[in-house]
């Protein structure tokens, strides 16, 4: 399929179906009017719905959905999150979901240099940021300390806290809580990337000891000697340590670069001092990966860049790291947590694992596109008076408009050209690429802004020809991984899965699939040891002996491909892995002695021009005849960077990596580790027991595509998002039509405030709810309204007495009633609510616990209706439902980057319209393989000393 960019058929479709979201205010009208058409999503491009399903138009995303993917949409590696059964129900006790997890720690802790980190899986970027904030809180040196430190500039999420702590002044003033105010301290910028600088070693003691006597000269002595950058820098550190010295701030938070700031760097000098002046103060410094983690830079994380390191060469290391965006859930890295993974969603996290692997591989790609874009925007720039600071690193890059105002049709000429990005700060323009960017993507970027800045000042519209060379393979992907879907879930026979790849070749190659054994090996045998000399160097041919033994082996899997000449143009060898007990590493693997298991030994395509992923489809089809054969368990052996396109192919084959062999390779070249991965066959169908997301006897292939790609909903949705979010509006009760979507727990309890203290006009702010009642515990609202922290305005009472004596001094905004809505009568809520009303609070249910035993929502079903109400339903999605009085609707006030997770809500919709006796099973854990630390709700009785997972 060849890629058009998007026009008017696209814009008019999406108008009309958009418009039936819109009815009625039953969601903000915030969205952009496309609808993407997830499967034929490829690389740089998003597909856009037209009224011809199978036509559909594309836009080039210079924003890569906001900073979240950086691997392209549909990227190969990506496929492997439907590879696992974990990701279909959201067990996250299954034995292999475990493993990828401790495989994912593994990653993040070399790439951060720090063996002791433990990721805490969360649900977003702003539940990252809140729940390391938590941490800091309860772990604060000075029991005093109540408040946070941010820098102007910044961005940090839009809960409550975090947007507490983003400077920009429309986005937090309308909600902030007095006496919870942030301390901001000025941002020492620079306009250029060139931010790593040498570091004089007395500037690195001076702020190892901001308490010594000579402080104050020595620093003296610094600016005397200043330029304007060391100066700014300077002036931030003193603010900075004025403020410290009232010993009142818990935290700081700080981007290695601000992204919604403006894409403004800062030097390594500056981060050196920074972090050696918070340490003295027994303040935690929070690193703000979000959008800067995984690779957006030229490191894996950003910070990594500016070689932290104190005066006797020691790495400095924050307290915390948090990411979210290419990690698709949220992240936080500490040595010591105060709670590991609670709420979180499986796919998500198998999703951010082969992301991880693969943008590690490509670090040189990215330097590269670095450099080719480096060199296309410095042109441009030069052409056009109007623009200036051009920066660029890793996949991002920005530039300044000199006039604030141009930055309006600088955006509303990018549909028009087929684009999207974005404004940052007050007037600059900011680009996300990823590795799935090619030089003539590149190329027609920059003609296009060129051509948009022409439109602006020059008045002159030219008309752009632009065909991408990218072409959409992304439905055999689909096509192939539906298939191995089918094989490991034990349903697709040995004969069905060859004649479904024969007939793949055939059709879409004009090749024959054959299988080479111990018959035809001799007639082969010379043409393969040829493959090997003209496809690899000497040292990394494979021998010919080894090929033989898995063709004379019944158990073993060989196969060709044979072109129209009967010419071998590819070759796919497995064998028993007992038979390679010599492969480096493969004796230490966890099945070796295992006789299922097999040892991939080699996958070659000859050198074609037109090759079209060959090699790709002939693993995929190697891995499902392994599998209809009844085989369990792959193993492979690839060289680290070298052999990184080919482990992508195996992530997406469901590759787990059990260990990194050290200085493997005896030669020469860089990068000489080998990475030894496993690919499960065979899907255990272990009990979900302790699961609580939806229970699934067989994968929706309808929902592949949302399991493959997540795409921020708070600008793209499509029509399936629509239909599954009016299906929740069906059971809603007819007073609570008004909906928002959030990415987890917390998240629905800080929108759910929001819009009711917003529609209050922030006359009130304090909150109330009864002891033992759970609404979250992931940001500082949930967490206090909870019980976890006392940290926001508010009371906890046990009796409706009490409660009628606390609202009766009209002090409270909300009150919140979460799983003891069955504790009560009906006539006890309904007296509640009256209460509430009399005295100016509105009332909030929580009936996420009622849904998934019921499969409805309390509200309708006992006919009683708060003001507002929510469903934390599973993963990262959950559904806050309003009465008109207070829903906020105006665009874009409630919005969060990701706004809840598509394929969460599809899996939610799978729950409901299950048959009746398929519920969810809500069990007290005693022992698991997290330590899971939030009270039992009392729905369980008096089950507080047990461990208790609530949703994942």
């Amino acid at each position: 399929m060849e890629i058009n960019l998007i026009g008017k058929n696209s814009h008019e479709h999406a108008k009309e179906k958009l418009a039936t979201m819109y009815k009625d205010n039953f969601t903000s009208a915030e969205k952009k009017e496309y609808i993407p058409h997830h499967k034929f999503s490829q690389g740089a491009y998003l597909a856009m719905e037209t009224r011809d399903e199978n036509s559909p138009e594309f836009l080039l995303d210079a924003a890569s959905q906001i900073a979240t993917l950086g691997l392209g949409f549909n990227a190969t590696a990506l496929f492997g999150t439907t590879m696992h059964e974990s990701a279909w129900t959201g067990n996250y006790l299954d034995s292999t979901f475990i493993e990828i997890a401790e495989s994912f720690k593994t990653l993040l802790r070399e790439k951060a240099s720090n063996d002791k980190l433990t990721p805490v899986f969360v649900n977003s970027g702003a539940e990252a940021n809140e729940a390391a904030l938590i941490m800091a809180y309860m772990k604060r040196a000075h029991t005093g300390a109540n408040k946070i430190i941010a820098f102007e500039g910044s961005f940090h999420g839009r809960f409550l806290s975090t947007l507490f702590s983003t400077w920009n002044p429309s986005k937090r003033e309308p909600y902030q809580i007095e006496g919870h105010e942030t301390t901001f301290i000025d941002y020492p910028e620079t306009k250029n990337d060139q931010f790593i600088l040498d570091i004089d070693p007395e500037w690195i003691r001076l702020w190892e000891n901001p308490f010594s006597p000579s402080f104050e000269a020595n620093l003296k002595e610094f600016e005397s000697k200043a330029d304007d950058l060391l100066k700014s820098e300077i002036a931030s550190l003193k603010q900075l340590h004025e403020v410290l010295k009232e010993n009142t701030h818990f935290a700081i938070l700080v981007e290695p670069m601000q992204c919604e700031g403006g894409d403004r760097y800062s030097t390594n000098r500056f981060h050196v001092a920074l972090n050696l002046i918070v340490k003295s103060y027994q303040v935690a410094l929070i690193y703000d990966e979000v959008q800067t983690g995984f690779g957006l830079g030229r490191d894996f994380f950003w910070h990594r860049t500016f070689d932290l390191k104190d005066s006797q060469g020691n790495q400095i290391n924050p307290e915390y790291i948090t990411c979210a965006k290419k990690a698709q859930s949220g992240i936080v890295l500490t040595q010591d947590p105060c709670w590991e993974n609670n709420e979180f969603q499986t796919s998500s996290v198998i999703r951010g694992y082969y992301q991880a692997i693969a943008i590690d591989q490509l670090r040189y790609k990215i330097a590269t596109i670095e450099e080719y874009t480096r060199n296309k925007l410095n042109q441009l720039i030069s052409k056009w008076d109007q623009l200036s600071s051009p920066r660029c690193f890793g996949v991002a890059f920005a530039f300044d408009l000199s006039d604030a105002k141009d930055i309006a049709p600088f955006i509303s000429n990018r549909f028009d050209l087929g684009l999207l990005y974005y404004q940052a700060g007050d007037n600059t323009l900011r680009f996300r690429l990823n590795t799935a960017w090619t030089n003539e993507d590149i190329d027609y970027l920059f003609d296009a802004i060129n051509e948009i800045a022409n439109r602006i000042y020059k008045g002159e519209t030219n008309k752009l020809e632009y065909t991408p060379k990218t072409k959409v393979n992304s439905p055999n992907e689909y096509l192939w991984h539906a298939k191995l879907v089918e094989a490991f879930s034990g349903n697709l026979q040995d004969k069905a899965a060859f004649s479904f790849a024969q007939k793949f070749f055939n059709e879409e190659f004009n090749l024959e699939l054959i299988k080479i054994d111990g018959e035809n090996f001799d007639y082969y045998k010379h043409k393969i040891e040829e493959i090997q000399r003209h496809t690899y160097e000497p040292t990394r041919q494979t021998s010919i002996e080894k090929f033989e033994k898995i063709a004379h082996c019944k158990d073993s899997i060989a196969l060709a491909l044979l072109s129209e000449t009967r010419q071998l143009v590819g070759i796919s060898f497995a064998g028993k892995i007992t038979h390679f007990p010599h492969e480096s590493g493969l004796r230490l693997v966890k099945y070796f002695n295992s006789p299922k298991t097999l040892y991939m030994l080699d996958t070659t395509i000859i050198n074609m021009e037109q090759s079209q992923g060959m090699g790709k489809y002939l693993k995929y089809a190697l891995t499902l005849i392994a599998s209809a054969n009844g085989n369990e368990y792959i193993y492979g052996r690839n060289r680290d960077i070298h052999a990184g396109a080919m482990l992508s192919i195996n992530c997406s084959l469901g590759a787990i990596i059990e260990m990194k062999l050290k200085e493997n390779y005896l030669d020469d070249e860089e990068h000489r580790d080998v990475i030894i991965y496993r690919q499960n066959l065979r899907w255990s169908n272990e009990e979900l027991k302790y699961s609580t997301s939806p229970i699934l006897n067989a994968a929706s292939f309808e929902s592949m595509p949302t399991l493959v790609n997540k795409i921020c909903l708070s600008n793209f949705i499509d029509e399936s998002f629509m239909a599954n979010l009016k299906r929740f509006k069906d059971i809603a009760p007819k007073e609570l039509q008004h909906f928002f979507t959030a990415s987890g727990h917390s998240e629905c309890v800080e929108k759910i405030f929001k819009s009711i203290l917003i529609k209050n006009q922030k006359e009130r702010t304090k909150v109330i709810s009864f002891n033992h009642d759970y609404f979250g515990k992931q940001s500082f609202m949930s967490a206090t309204l909870s019980g976890v922290l006392d940290f926001y305005p508010n009371s906890k009472v046990d009796t409706i007495g009490q409660l009628k004596e606390k609202l009766a001094t009209k002090d409270y905004l909300a009150l919140f009633i979460g799983d003891l809505l069955v504790n009560f009568t009906n006539e006890e809520l309904k007296e509640i609510i009256k209460i509430a009303h009399d005295n100016g609070t509105k009332v909030v249910f929580n009936e996420s616990v009622y849904f998934h035993n019921k499969k409805k929502l309390f509200s309708k079903d006992h006919g009683i209706i708060p003001d507002a109400s929510y469903i934390h339903i599973a993963g990262q999605i959950g559904i806050c439902m309003l009465q008109e009085e207070v829903y906020e609707s105006r665009p874009l006030m409630m919005i969060s980057t990701w706004d809840g997770d598509a394929y969460a809500l599809s899996q939610a919709v799978s729950y409901l319209e299950s048959p009746a006796d398929a519920k969810k099973e809500f069990k007290i854990i005693n022992d698991t393989s997290y330590a899971f630390t939030l009270k039992a709700p009392s729905i369980f009785g008096n089950q507080t000393s047990k461990k208790w997972y609530f949703t994942c």
